[in-house]
């Protein structure tokens, strides 16, 4: 069961569904757990507001490139402290009616700050967990420029099934379900709901691969499009990534995935992966 435990604990953490998504595996009391990770995304068409992709004009793109670090401590058996920071690199190159219009901007994005714990085990094979988070913004959003984001400070609740397969054919594969809420504390909010589910499976004791599918539907009273995707506040999307991870040591392991968003609304679509490695320290 401890060899199964660390290889859902490894995994489960880095679980990709856009900017950040964290699983309900306990860290262990006085435990720790650090994240970096490189991720990049790139859109050149878009989903209109009835979900049809519309060719990007020529020239034009939205692209990131994020910088994170994620620290999870045990506070204790059920009971963690998670903070993640992200910095993300945009550039936006949009049309307008003067020709194309360039922008960039980098700096320290939005931190979330929380703490995620257990309620429920079942014989310590699959866990039910809540989290509950603030948003705090890292900058300061100017009139001109590229915003690295809703520059708001909000809350996020999100509740995690993971754990698994002892039976039949998924004999040693594990899983995470997901659903949560987030709230920007503006006028014009937004309000979103995410969610993701994932299966893993072990290929042997240090590779593993997974696929997980995942998105976010965001309602805000501004239905307003933006070419710098980061800020739409009135938006959907559903993507679908594969992810593989090898352990090197049992305090060391690296992941990377791969995704394409499928289906939205006003929102891009986009494709793209990520780096991350897992610290155990």
């Amino acid at each position: 069961m401890k060899k199964i435990s660390t290889k859902l604990l490894l995994l489960m953490l880095i679980v990709a569904s856009g900017q950040r998504a964290f699983a309900g595996w306990p860290v262990g009391k006085y435990r720790n757990i650090v994240v970096p990770s490189f991720n990049y995304y790139t859109s050149k068409d878009t989903y209109n507001s009835q979900g049809k992709k519309v060719k990007g004009a020529p020239g034009t793109y939205f692209n990131s490139f994020a910088y994170g670090v994620y620290f999870a401590h045990g506070l204790t058996r059920r009971l963690d402290l998670i903070v993640n920071v992200l910095a993300p690199n945009q550039i936006s190159n949009s049309a307008t009616d003067a020709g194309n219009l360039y922008q960039e901007a980098f700096g320290l994005g939005d931190m979330q700050v929380g703490l995620s714990y257990a309620l429920v085990n079942f014989d310590y094979k699959a866990y039910f967990s809540v989290q509950v988070s603030g948003i705090v913004p890292l900058y300061k959003n100017e009139d001109t420029g590229l915003d690295l984001g809703y520059g708001s400070y909000g809350s996020e609740v999100k509740f995690m099934y993971t754990g698994g397969f002892n039976g039949n054919f998924l004999k040693g594969c594990y899983y995470n379900v997901e659903t949560g809420y987030r709230r920007y504390f503006d006028h014009q909010g937004p309000n979103v709901v995410l969610y993701s589910a994932l299966l893993g499976v072990p290929l042997n004791k240090r590779n593993q691969v997974s696929f997980e599918i995942g998105g976010q539907n965001s309602s805000s009273s501004n239905k307003t499009f933006n070419a710098n995707l980061s800020v739409n506040r009135d938006f959907a999307f559903t993507k679908g990534s594969i992810n593989y991870g090898h352990t090197f040591s049992r305090r060391l392991s690296l992941f990377a995935n791969g995704f394409y968003t499928f289906m939205g609304r006003n929102s891009g679509v986009g494709y793209g992966g990520a780096l991350q490695a897992v610290v155990k320290i």
